[in-house]
């Protein structure tokens, strides 16, 4: 017992010195907003949630195309995926014209009385990205599932060097986490470089403006 708590403090000061990804929030004031929303897509996208006639290959393929989420089977779609959805509305699936171009799902990790809900494996293909806002309507459908279920927090992770997705995510509200020490420099880093786009789009917003994505 004494060993197993002593490697347990190990594990959690090195995580706390250093952890590869960086941690933000969601704000619920944020995701209540969306609970129920009506995305308005462009011709020939359709949004939608999985189900049991989904194919978990063209899933696992889709996310096989990012190259940093490791190696994707239809196996591990669901097992890693669908098995821990809290709803079927917990991840959303993007096509255009009927072929899958994107997705974005969070799982539960709720602990210690605090009901928590983590997003995972966002990716939408390059052709897709823009300023189409597909990219909001696919993290945002996702994420208010976990607002409307009551939960109390809603965390996103991802690596630092992902500029266009922590810009994304910063310019709508999200907040950083400080869970580790590196995190402090990571983020001062990750303000900095994105301080003229957030600075435009606060500006923009702040003209009625529509937020493009």
């Amino acid at each position: 017992m004494i060993i197993h708590n002593v490697k347990g403090k190990i594990k959690y000061l090195f995580h706390f010195i250093y952890s590869k990804q960086v941690k933000f929030e969601f704000p619920m004031s944020i995701l209540v907003k969306y609970i129920g929303y009506e995305w308005q897509l462009p011709e020939g996208y359709s949004l939608v949630s999985p189900n049991k006639d989904t194919d978990l290959r063209e899933w696992a393929e889709l996310l096989n195309r990012e190259g940093g989420f490791g190696i994707w089977t239809p196996e591990r779609v669901k097992a890693e995926i669908v098995d821990h959805m809290i709803s079927p509305d917990a991840a959303s699936l993007l096509y255009y014209k009927g072929s899958l171009v994107g997705c974005g799902s969070a799982i539960d990790q709720s602990r210690k009385g605090r009901k928590v809900g983590i997003g995972m494996w966002l990716y939408l293909e390059p052709a897709h990205r823009g300023a189409k806002g597909l990219a909001h309507a696919v993290v945002y459908r996702t994420a208010s599932v976990f607002a409307e279920a009551g939960y109390d927090q809603f965390i996103g992770y991802t690596d630092r060097e992902r500029l266009s997705v922590l810009y994304l995510h910063l310019k709508d509200g999200c907040v950083p986490l400080y869970d580790s020490l590196s995190s402090i420099f990571k983020w001062h880093r990750i303000l900095k470089k994105l301080k003229p786009l957030l600075d435009r789009a606060e500006k923009r917003a702040q003209r009625g403006s529509q937020p493009k994505i």
